[in-house]
């Protein structure tokens, strides 16, 4: 059975920010909720300025996006996106699919926004509506739509409508002006503060066009504008490209190519040596190059950051507490016990099939272990592009790292079982020539103040998971997105590993 490592919901997640997703939802009336869709056919007063790319992956073409703005009868403007691309991992061709809608009010303001993604087997339907002291979203996965409603100090951008936004500050333009602003991921669900620097100047034809560095949090991304808002290019750390095309050269795909393969494209290599046998490694110290070894995380006795060393420790099964309840009665640990938008505890499905893998466990140890065993040996490994639901992946049954980690932290929480998900790397010498570290998520449980919070791999049925298993976050998709400040940077010198 093949055994998956990357971190694709993240590279997906990635993706989605750097095309500027915002979404663009078809909901059928028995699923939709109260929350008014965007209508253009109403909405649309003048015609539409569109602008075709063509999108790269470290030069190679891989899809193709277009983008518009419409004018709407009260002032306001209509943005839209598309875009397709393909790319491979372990062999599969995965073919992704987005579309964007958003309503900017007269004053500038994002008023509303619909959410699409596709890839095949996982589909994400959304809808939002800015209010002035909330959010309120509307997503459909797995058959089942869910409400929320994030409070919110002011009304913030989103990634599509931030070159309108600098359209309208034309005659504020210039070499080294910094601006601040809220902004609101659709994707990740989380509100932050996007940095714009105007970095350079350059002249394309006889119009001046402007680079700006944009920053939310460590995810950096460039992007070169004209003062009226037209994007000509833009580029992301991860090394995808977007560039201005007429129609027909965006849409003309190469041919007789093989498709880029994101996965080993995306590998952070190792120096000094190699581990011949990673899934046994209980010790393991590396050398963090490329970046500060203090944005991997430092939490002893597990993992501990010693000047630019990281020192990753596995315990032994047998050193775990034996005796531990299954279910927690710490209010303390009530966090991780709980639903999120992604994991419905509540769901029926969710209860039940808890109750059917777990269910007369008396031992948080044994319990564990059963779990581990049961996600492993369910899930079909494939590669998957996506925001992992446990609801969805339970009844898909079918996913990578990603999709493991989801449906064992929603079964194990349903146990009362604390958990969460962890996200970083994992070395495999079982995808390229040689072995490197791979993006991966993996679980992790609590055993108790003394053992603390132990990794588990259900993706490679590991209680506990190896010492390769190097941790740079920790929590749901709007913590684990922070790991892209480190893509393309990140290298590792080997120091010891037994």
């Amino acid at each position: 059975m093949r055994r998956l490592s990357p971190l694709l919901a993240i590279e997906a997640a990635a993706l989605a920010l750097w095309l500027g997703l915002a979404g663009w939802l078809l909901l059928s009336e028995d699923t939709a909720g109260e929350l008014r869709p965007i209508d253009p056919a109403a909405l649309q007063a003048g015609p539409a300025a569109e602008t075709w790319f063509g999108i790269y992956f470290q030069d190679q073409k891989v899809g193709y996006a277009v983008q518009s703005e419409s004018p709407t009868a009260d002032g306001g403007r209509l943005l839209r996106s598309r875009s397709a691309f393909e790319v491979a991992a372990f062999g599969e061709i995965k073919r992704i699919v987005t579309a964007s809608d958003a309503l900017v009010d007269p004053q500038g303001q994002v008023s509303r926004f619909d959410f699409f993604m596709e890839s095949d087997p996982v589909r994400i339907l959304a809808r939002g509506e800015v209010q002035d002291d909330q959010i309120i979203m509307e997503l459909v996965q797995a058959g089942e739509l869910q409400t929320l409603t994030l409070p919110i100090d002011e009304r913030p951008q989103i990634q599509m409508s931030v070159s309108a936004w600098i359209a309208d500050r034309e005659q504020d333009l210039a070499m080294g002006q910094v601006f601040e602003l809220p902004y609101f991921d659709p994707v990740t669900m989380a509100t932050q503060t996007m940095r714009l620097e105007i970095e350079d100047v350059e002249l394309v034809g006889s119009e001046e066009a402007y680079w700006v560095q944009r920053s939310v949090g460590d995810i950096e991304t460039r992007f070169l504008i004209t003062p009226s808002g037209k994007v000509l290019r833009e580029e992301s750390a991860l090394g995808f490209a977007m560039v201005a095309e007429t129609r027909e050269q965006a849409e003309t795909m190469p041919t007789g190519v093989e498709p880029v393969n994101i996965i080993a494209l995306s590998a952070v290599q190792l120096t000094g040596g190699q581990l011949h046998q990673p899934r046994r490694t209980r010790v393991l110290s590396l050398v963090v190059h490329g970046v500060e070894a203090e944005k991997l995380r430092d939490e002893p006795p597990l993992q501990r950051i010693v000047g630019d060393t990281v020192t990753v420790t596995t315990p032994l099964l047998v050193e775990l507490p034996a005796d531990l309840p299954k279910a927690e009665t710490d209010p303390a640990l009530q966090p991780w016990l709980g639903s999120t938008l992604f994991m419905p505890l509540d769901h029926p499905d969710i209860q039940d099939k808890a109750r059917d893998v777990i269910g007369d466990v008396r031992t948080r140890r044994e319990a564990v272990q059963v779990l581990v065993d049961w996600v492993y040996g369910y899930l079909i490994k494939a590669p998957t592009m996506g925001v992992p639901n446990a609801l969805e992946i339970l009844q898909v049954g079918q996913g990578d790292c990603n999709e493991h980690t989801a449906l064992f932290v929603a079964l194990a929480r349903a146990q009362g079982i604390p958990s969460r998900v962890a996200a970083g790397l994992v070395y495999s010498d079982s995808i390229g020539d040689d072995g490197a570290f791979y993006y991966h998520a993996w679980p992790e449980v609590y055993f108790g103040p003394e053992a603390g919070w132990v990794p588990v791999d259900p993706t490679f049925g590991q209680f506990p998971a190896d010492a390769t298993h190097v941790k740079v976050v920790e929590g749901d998709l709007d913590r684990q997105v922070e790991i892209m400040g480190v893509m393309g940077r990140l290298s590792f010198e080997l120091v010891e590993a037994r």
